[in-house]
């Protein structure tokens, strides 16, 4: 049991998280499968139980100092070390920077980047005494490379990039190491949690949810410049960009290939002196990736523009 690796994962009741807490608790690892809310703890308990799998369920709400604080300590306490953080938890807040409100803005800065600011600072010290530990920080393709109608959303993928960035100067002597996974569209829960600023009613945006992407529905989104009611003078914009968004969900990698990605990123750490690495999944996330290396600014523009907003 000593010898056994004690994993947490944050944001594990469904989607990306789900699947790798489930995929690391069936390849050995001691699992804690964290959520803000253990309401939804039904079916990876059920599967845990059903499989004899070394997992279990912690509360632990990433925008919340004590929560994370607490949940840390309770697993230090009773296993005496923490081996792997993955940093999962998030949502997307979606529409133009003008519509959205610097409350909505704080709240997604809230998630997505200081809860995983809290979980890594709360393991650090387990895990700088210890001379071991990987920190793994699920971003995006949009920490990467900016596309429109994700402004803040890429904010929090671009700062966690650059956080991990850094930090790996600074654990690299403790033998901590930092692992970045940059997932492309994954056909998760993630869509039915998009949030959209509360200023907007999204009459557009909201049907794309249910009725899958029709042809009519794509508009020419250089002529932006009105306003009805309630809509935004960006909804031309931000629905274009939807519709391609959706119609890419269909046939979108599954969250157990990202798990698989993070199982397989793991047993490469352990095994290389290497401080950081980078694993970009989805064949649409390694073309922007690929064109955001390759391309000028303006090239790269045009191409984003031509693939998303036409």
């Amino acid at each position: 049991m000593e010898k056994q690796s004690i994993a947490v994962v944050t944001g594990s009741s469904t989607g990306i998280g789900f699947e790798t807490s489930l995929l690391l608790a069936r390849n050995g690892f001691y699992t804690y499968a964290t959520m803000r809310d253990t309401f939804k703890s039904d079916k990876i308990e059920k599967i845990a139980y059903e499989e004899n799998l070394p997992l279990e369920v912690l509360s632990m709400d990433v925008d919340n100092d004590d929560s994370v604080r607490n949940a840390i300590q309770k697993i230090i306490d009773k296993k005496k070390k923490i081996d792997i953080l993955v940093n999962n938890a998030g949502y997307g807040l979606f529409g133009a920077l003008e519509d959205i409100s610097i409350e909505e803005i704080k709240k997604q800065f809230e998630t997505n980047l200081f809860g995983a600011i809290r979980a890594i600072k709360e393991v650090l010290p387990t895990m700088r005494e210890q001379k071991n530990g990987i920190l793994i920080n699920v971003t995006s393709i949009a920490g990467i490379v900016g596309v429109p109608a994700e402004c803040i959303y890429v904010s929090t993928k671009f700062a966690l990039e650059g956080l991990s960035e850094s930090i790996s100067y600074e654990l690299q002597p403790y033998g901590i190491k930092v692992i970045l996974i940059e997932p492309g569209v994954i056909n998760t829960n993630f869509v039915p949690n998009i949030k959209f600023p509360n200023q907007i009613d999204d009459k557009l945006q909201k049907p794309l949810l249910k009725d899958e992407k029709k042809e009519e529905s794509k508009v020419n989104y250089a002529n932006n410049d009105f306003k009805t009611n309630n809509s935004s003078y960006y909804s031309n914009t931000i629905d274009t960009f939807l519709s391609h968004y959706y119609a890419a969900m269909k046939n979108a990698p599954l969250p157990k290939e990202v798990a698989t990605v993070i199982l397989e990123a793991l047993k490469n750490a352990s095994n290389s002196p290497e401080s950081l690495f980078r694993y970009i999944v989805g064949e649409d996330a390694k073309t922007f990736a690929q064109a955001k290396k390759n391309m000028s600014d303006s090239q790269l523009y045009e191409f984003i523009s031509n693939k998303l907003l036409k």
